[in-house]
């Protein structure tokens, strides 16, 4: 059991009807509803939920932040009261939500990344990720100890001299070499990807979409982005 969100997408409606939207929207995935025949299989199941984004909000578009559609939820799951600033919301139309600037942030500190790395390792021999080592370690762990693998990969030259840099470490993170490599538009975009999803999406058809990997997560970027401009987008906290 756990508490996971959902976006749930819907329809243009009135501010007052969202709730009444969203409750027929997730019906099918009550783990207490009355099965109907001719009712879809689904693996997916909440038994309750509420409208609360907490961590993972809207931007709302400047200007419109207090625009009587936006869809703020009042509690959390445990009746506890929220306080959503005005420049983030848990959802409303499309068109009121600015899923632009957050992705556009994170791709410019990608490349930052992307590139910084880049620069600084071409000075050293090619640098492998831990990963290579692990795999060595469980292929042979007789022979190529835990300890060992770990040590081999931090005393590759660009790993020490990673180390002694605390500002650019900062900004490309751990093991480097697994991650900034290859095509930087497409390691730029999967991160900005990143950025809106939640655990879950509900399409506008009544698909629940789980969200695992980065497909997925490209996927429901391009959905959020294609609705309608007056369709709505809720963030749902649920328990399942």
């Amino acid at each position: 059991m756990a508490k996971e969100r959902v976006t749930v997408c819907l329809p243009p409606c009135e501010p007052g009807d969202v709730v009444q939207a969203i409750t027929a929207a997730m019906a099918p995935f009550d783990y207490n509803r009355d099965p109907a025949v001719g009712d879809p299989d689904v693996e997916t199941w909440w038994d309750y939920w509420r409208i609360d984004g907490g961590g993972c909000e809207f931007l709302v578009v400047p200007g419109y932040e207090d625009d009587p559609r936006l869809i703020r939820g009042a509690e959390t799951l445990s009746g506890e009261p929220r306080n959503v600033p005005p420049t983030l919301c848990d959802g409303g139309p499309r068109a009121l939500l600015d899923l632009e600037t957050p992705r556009a942030q994170e791709a410019v500190r990608a490349r930052q990344a992307f590139e910084a790395w880049q620069d600084f390792s071409v000075a050293y021999p090619p640098t492998r990720p831990s990963s290579d080592f692990w795999a060595r370690h469980f292929a042979d762990p007789e022979n190529y100890l835990q300890a060992r693998a770990v040590e081999d990969y931090r005393t590759q030259p660009a790993v020490v001299a990673l180390g002694n840099d605390p500002e650019l470490r900062e900004l490309v993170g751990g093991d480097p070499a697994a991650r900034l490599t290859g095509d930087v538009e497409r390691y730029v975009r999967a991160i900005a990807d990143a950025v809106l999803p939640s655990n879950a999406l509900l399409t506008l058809d009544g698909r629940w979409l789980d969200v695992a990997n980065g497909e997925r997560r490209q996927y429901f970027t391009d959905c959020l982005v294609g609705l309608p401009a007056d369709a709505y987008a809720v963030r749902v906290l649920y328990h399942g």
